[in-house]
This record gives C-alpha cells, structure tokens and sequence, in this order.
C-alpha cells in the first residue's frame, strides 16, 4: 500500500469518525426544536437542486432512503407535515420517482391524511402522464380506507383512461359507482364487462365475467325497486293513497310499463303500506366457489 493510498485512508477514517458524533449531535439539537419547525428538517428542494450540484436523483434516492428509516420517530401531530414536506421534496427532486409517491402515500394512509395523500398523488398523476399506477394507488385508498368514492371515481378513471386494457380498472369504477349509488352508470360498466368476457372461459375472464353477472343481477333489481317506489310515493303524494296495484302506476302515467325481476317474476306490493319488494333474493349465478 503506498503512502498516499494509506493517507486516503486514514483521512476517510477521520471523516467517519467526525461525522458519526456530529449526526448524534443534530437529532439531540433537533429534538430541542419547537414541533412547528421539526417538518422543515429536510431543506427546501430549491435548495437542495443547488447543494447537490445537478445530482437530483442521487439527493432524491438518500432522502427516501433516509425517510423510510426514520419517519415514525416523530409524534403523529407533526409526522404528517413532516412527511408531506419530505415527500415533496424528494419529487421536485425526481418527480417521476414513482416509489415515492406511493411510499408517501402508504405513510400518510396510517394517520388518514386523505388531503396530503390526494395532494401528493396530484403531483405524481401531473408529473407522468403516462402513468397510471399512481391513480390506481391513490384510487383504492379513496375506495377501500376513506369510503370517499367520488374521489376513487376521479383517480380509476384517470387510470383506466391510461391503461383502458387492465381489467381490475373498469371493475373498480363499477364497484365505486355502485357504492357512491349511481346504479345505472354502475350497471353500464358491468354490462361492458360481461359483453367483454362472454363466452370466454380462461381463468381471469370467467372471474370479471362472474362479477359481472352477480353485480347486473342485483343492481337491475335495486334500480327497479328504486323507480317502483318512488313511483308509489309520487303516486301517494298526488292522490293521498297508495295505489290499489302496481298496475295502475302505469295507468295513471307514473310509468311507461311494470318492470319484472332478472328472473322473469313480477315484484310484490302491498297496497296497505305502499312497501314494493323482490320475490328472487340476490343469489349467486353459478355453483359458489366456481369460476
């Protein structure tokens, strides 16, 4: 080993010692400061595109890195900012570094963020406009955690308008419209479904086209029941009563003709209390556990 080498060494070796103590001594003066200031640890990404002299995407990936090994060590009243202000920074960095958002988003999924979670999305969904991964992602949190489906709308039908071949995507905008309660736009999609995988027995068509053929059953007979109520309760309204039948709802001009249910029975009425019902419970069209 010649002398220079050994000095090169030897002067890393001294970095690395004086580095150590002077990061323990950061987070022991960082841990003094007021929590207002403790989301500003990370420096602004203006700053940091000049620090790092043109190496974003190396500043991007140690601040991520970093990030993931240390967001939970502070208190929930504070992390979020922290993170979003993190998350933020290292997308200005990089913005189309697609792990990112979606490790953004996960974090702030665990204190329910909703706003910081869509608005980083935004971000990553504006950055990529071919992507569609991020609205998917941002999509199911919307859906499966938040309940907030005109929100799941907005990001499955970004997705699916980038990616229109992935099944999952229209599948999921017929869920999120049938909870938000737009039967017949829920209907549509599900009827598209079935038309796409009819016939077809692989084992991905035959499972869309068995959710297909569920959701239709059940949704034709919740939209029927919707329109015969609230035909009746025009009906009431107008006349005082109920109607004697469901027959004289087409009579009298509340409806063009009595729907029937997807098994072909007619719907029962009780003229006393106005109630229209099902006779066919929803069932499973297929042996359970078959595709």
């Amino acid at each position: 080993m010649t002398v220079r080498t050994l000095a090169g060494v030897l002067v890393i070796v001294l970095l690395l010692s004086a580095v150590v103590p002077l990061h323990q001594q950061m987070v022991a003066l960082h841990d003094t400061y007021p929590t207002e200031f403790r989301s500003y640890y990370i420096p602004s990404s203006a700053y940091l595109k000049v620090a790092c002299l043109g190496q974003d995407n190396f500043a991007a990936d140690l601040i991520f890195i970093w990030s993931i090994q240390y967001f939970d060590r502070y208190k929930q009243n504070v992390r979020d900012t922290y993170l979003l202000h993190t998350y933020d920074v290292i997308t200005d960095l990089d913005p189309r570094f697609y792990e990112a958002y979606i490790m953004g988003n996960l974090f702030l999924s665990l204190d329910k963020r909703w706003d910081m979670l869509y608005a980083l999305s935004d971000k990553g969904i504006a950055a990529d406009p071919k992507d569609w991964l991020v609205a998917w992602d941002a999509g199911t949190y919307a859906f499966f955690q938040a309940h907030n489906y005109a929100k799941a709308l907005k990001y499955f039908h970004i997705a699916y308008a980038r990616n229109p071949k992935r099944p999952i995507l229209k599948d999921m905008l017929a869920n999120a419209y049938k909870y938000q309660g737009d039967y017949e736009s829920s209907l549509h999609y599900w009827q598209s479904i079935a038309q796409e995988y009819a016939g077809q027995e692989e084992h991905q068509a035959s499972y869309f086209r068995f959710a297909a053929e569920r959701n239709i059953f059940d949704l034709t007979i919740k939209i029927d029941l919707r329109n015969l109520t609230s035909a009746v309760a025009m009906y009431r309204q107008a006349k005082g009563a109920p109607p004697p039948t469901l027959q004289t709802l087409v009579s009298s001009g509340y409806l063009k003709s009595l729907p029937v249910d997807p098994d072909g029975k007619p719907y029962l009425y009780d003229p006393k209390t106005g109630a229209v019902t099902c006779q066919t419970p929803f069932k499973f069209r297929g042996k359970f556990g078959q595709w």
